[in-house]
C-alpha cells in the first residue's frame, strides 16, 4: 500500500527531480492536477498518495527513471507515485496560458532550475473533479466531497446549474449528459468546507 506524503515531502521530491534535471543538462516543464495540485496550492488539502501530472515523455529519460524510483523507494511511496494517466482526461479547451498558473521552479535553493511546476486554475480544477466526481468512492468520496465544496467556494459557484456551466466550458459532453453531476450536486452534503478556502493561496 502506497503511503500517504504531506507538502513538503513533495517538494523535497521535486528540487531532487529539478537537481537530477539540471544535472543532465534537461528542463522538466510539468503540471500538476488533483489532490497534489491541492496540497501544493491550497489550504485546504493536506496529504495525497500519488502526484497526477501532464504527459510525460516515454520511455522516461534514464536520469528522471532514475531520480524517481530512488524517490519511491526512500520514502516507501508507491512505484508509480509519478505518473501522467491523468493526461487522458485532461481537456483539449484548457487554455494552457490562463487555465495553468506557475506554482514554482525546482530546486529551491538558487542553483540552476531543472524543473518547472504549474498547477490549473481553481476553474479548470473544479471542472476535472466534476467531471470525474468519485463522492461516491467508498475510500476517496470524502476527500472529494470537501474538495468540490472548497473548490465552489473558491471560484463563487453556488448553484447546481453554476457548476455545470463550469463543466461545459471545458467538458461540453459531459456537460450535455450530466445527469449523474445534477443528482450528486443536489443531494450532497454541503457541510464541512474551510472556513476560508484558498487556491491558490
Amino acid at each position: 500500500m502506497s503511503a500517504a506524503f504531506g507538502r513538503d515531502a513533495l517538494l523535497d521530491a521535486f528540487d531532487r527531480i529539478g537537481r537530477a534535471a539540471a544535472q543532465a543538462g534537461a528542463k522538466l516543464q510539468i503540471a500538476v492536477y488533483g489532490g497534489s495540485a491541492l496540497m501544493l496550492a491550497s489550504n485546504f488539502r493536506f496529504a495525497t498518495e500519488d502526484v497526477d501530472v501532464s504527459e510525460l515523455e516515454r520511455p522516461l529519460p534514464n536520469w528522471l527513471a532514475a531520480v524517481v524510483r530512488e524517490i519511491s523507494e526512500e520514502n516507501r511511496w508507491h512505484e508509480d507515485w509519478l505518473n501522467d494517466g491523468v493526461a487522458f482526461h485532461l481537456s483539449a479547451l484548457a487554455d494552457r496560458a490562463p487555465d495553468h498558473l506557475e506554482f514554482g521552479t525546482f530546486p529551491r535553493d538558487g542553483s540552476p532550475a531543472g524543473l518547472v511546476v504549474s498547477v490549473p486554475s481553481a476553474e479548470y480544477l473544479l471542472a476535472l473533479k466534476l467531471k470525474a466526481f468519485r463522492i461516491m468512492d467508498p475510500f476517496r468520496g470524502e476527500t472529494e466531497r470537501l474538495d468540490i465544496l472548497n473548490l465552489m467556494q473558491v471560484t463563487g459557484i453556488s448553484t447546481v446549474e453554476g457548476a455545470i456551466a463550469l463543466l461545459g466550458r471545458y467538458f461540453p459532453v459531459s456537460a450535455a449528459s450530466s445527469e449523474k453531476q445534477r443528482f450528486l450536486l443536489e443531494n450532497m452534503n454541503r457541510q464541512g468546507a474551510a472556513d476560508a478556502p484558498k487556491y491558490p493561496r
